[in-house]
């Protein structure tokens, strides 16, 4: 039984009486338990207000009869709401009223001075659809709840010392992450009392992705994939774009997003999406060191047995070639400003060690990112036409999942940018998340003394060549490094563009612009190390170089 302190003031003990009758028979419903204090006298009250701990629940009459006029009565009401606001916002303060002809804005300013729901006594009965004792009382549940006040559902982190989770619930709250995830049970006729939250991946718009799970008597554990944020809209065409790729992808790759986005809770919304059991992201899965031939397996089945077909079926020829080398304005204020702030870490012998090769370098990266120029090409001379199919959009090692058994699956979560995309878009980004940030991950990637050795595996995998080994022997590296070089060996199964000889000449500098524009996009990323980043604005200069190379003639 939860129990929480409630003030009444109202200069009629029946109205008293009447307003603790009616909200205890709710809240013992909710299997809660109402401590009251009540008093008559508006200045016992406002004693009470400032020197006590704040109570949950304010219920305040508006008018009082004066001392010195007992003919005439005054808005007290007004100074005890604003006390109990001053005091804490956390407690609901509700006001109810027979109201003054003669005082119109009474109501408006009982709102506006902190009261969360006001209502004419006459109106506080079982005949109002909204404003009865029912509603009101629900209305008061929900505030605790989402403050914190009360707790129905404890939060536990899978993690207590991943920074990226402490940030989420420091950001969103614990309080507003249990409503929202009990809004969710609530659809499924679920109810839990605590709920395990793991952090999986930043998304768009300053949304988060995690995984959640409950303890549910009576039933296994349930297990979602919970992604948060402050703007409705975008979650809603995530939703859409959900139902679309679950059309025409196949229905055990892609998670399905259920119905419409819970909320609001404190200002932020959420979506969920079931999973069959507890998966871990591919790039934490890739850290636990995986065999080289299990890794391949996942990689087969992600990649051929689901993607490639959707690849295939739904390819269309377009004449939007230059669109690959176009950033959007966001994009390019970002790169430049990342280019401005690296150029001498490029340069010195203790950096990238570049030398006076960095300003060429600078150069031609600004002329990509402003201008869509290839380095020493004029755009009129690039091939107008190439191909765009269905792709995930945003296909890296946080949004792929792996349900580790006795044989490992993946799955793909955060449909948000699902859609018609450059052929090569989705194993780009798969591809340069896999360097970016696991191989040689931790305090390897830290230093530049392993910058020569990642522009060399860059440089390799783009070309299909094998890599023979990373700075680190790492459990993790070596199962990320046979990741790249499966899809360098099977880049041609997985991209019906490349299936042919001719195709693969004709197409294959676009793949290098696809990589270079997928690096470019990781120097943005603030939580990479710093020789990350400058690897990255180093070897997409590399890819489009090679891309110039690899131009039909």
């Amino acid at each position: 039984m939860k129990t929480i302190r409630a003030l009444v003031v109202d200069d009629n003990q029946k109205y008293i009486d009447g307003i603790r009758k009616r909200f205890d028979v709710r809240f013992h419903e909710f299997g809660w338990q109402v401590t009251w204090t009540a008093t008559t006298d508006p200045d016992e009250a406002i004693e009470l207000i400032r020197h006590q701990a704040p109570f949950a629940l304010v219920v305040v009459d508006l008018l009082f009869v004066r001392t010195d006029m007992e003919d005439e009565d005054e808005p007290r009401g007004l100074e005890l709401i604003r006390a109990a606001h001053a005091r804490s916002r956390d407690t609901f303060i509700f006001a109810i009223s027979t109201g003054d002809p003669r005082r119109k804005d009474l109501f408006d300013n009982a709102k506006r001075d902190g009261a969360h729901r006001v209502v004419r006594r006459s109106e506080f009965s079982e005949d109002s659809v909204v404003k009865n004792p029912a509603a009101i009382a629900e209305e008061i549940r929900s505030h605790l709840l989402n403050h914190g006040t009360v707790v129905e559902m404890t939060l536990r982190m899978a993690d207590e010392r991943d920074p990226a989770l402490q940030g989420l619930v420091h950001e969103v709250g614990a309080p507003t992450l249990t409503q929202l995830y009990a809004a969710v049970l609530r659809r499924e006729g679920l109810e839990a009392r605590e709920m395990k939250v793991g952090f999986l991946t930043p998304g768009v718009s300053g949304a988060a992705v995690c995984t959640v799970s409950a303890q549910v008597d009576g039933v296994g554990p349930p297990h979602h994939v919970l992604k948060i944020s402050r703007d409705e809209r975008s979650l809603r065409e995530e939703v859409e774009r959900g139902r679309l790729a679950e059309r025409v992808l196949s229905r055990w790759l892609v998670r399905r997003l259920l119905d419409e986005p819970v909320g609001p809770i404190n200002g932020w919304y959420a979506v969920c999406s079931a999973l069959a059991s507890k998966a871990t992201t591919m790039r934490a899965w890739l850290a636990g060191g995986p065999s080289p031939a299990v890794v391949e397996d996942v990689l087969e089945i992600l990649f051929i047995e689901a993607l490639r077909e959707v690849y295939a079926v739904n390819l269309r020829e377009t004449e939007d070639a230059s669109g690959l080398l176009q950033l959007s304005h966001h994009r390019r204020y970002q790169v430049r400003q990342v280019l401005h702030d690296y150029t001498d870490v490029m340069g010195r012998t203790d950096g990238c060690g570049l030398g006076d090769g960095v300003h060429g370098l600078v150069r031609n990266l600004n002329e990509f990112v402003l201008d869509g120029r290839l380095p020493g090409v004029s755009p009129r001379s690039l091939p107008r036409h190439t191909f765009h199919t269905y792709a995930h959009g945003d296909l890296h090692g946080g949004n792929a999942l792996v349900y580790e058994g006795r044989h490992a699956t993946p799955t793909l979560i955060d449909p948000s940018m699902f859609g018609m995309a450059h052929w090569a878009a989705d194993p780009a980004r798969f591809a340069v998340d896999l360097i970016m940030r696991s191989v040689d991950a931790g305090a390897e990637s830290m230093f530049f003394a392993g910058f020569a050795t990642w522009r060399s595996i860059v440089t390799r995998f783009s070309a299909g060549d094998r890599i023979d080994a990373a700075v680190t022997s790492a459990p993790g590296t070596v199962a990320a490094v046979s990741a790249l070089n499966w899809l360098a060996a099977n880049l041609r199964r997985v991209c019906p563009v490349l299936t042919e000889d001719e195709g693969s000449a004709r197409s294959r500098w676009e793949w290098h612009v696809a990589l270079a524009r997928q690096l470019l996009w990781a120097t943005c990323q603030e939580n990479l190390p710093p020789p990350k980043r400058a690897l990255a604005m180093v070897a997409a200069h590399d890819q489009l170089e090679t891309a110039v190379r690899a131009l039909p003639s």
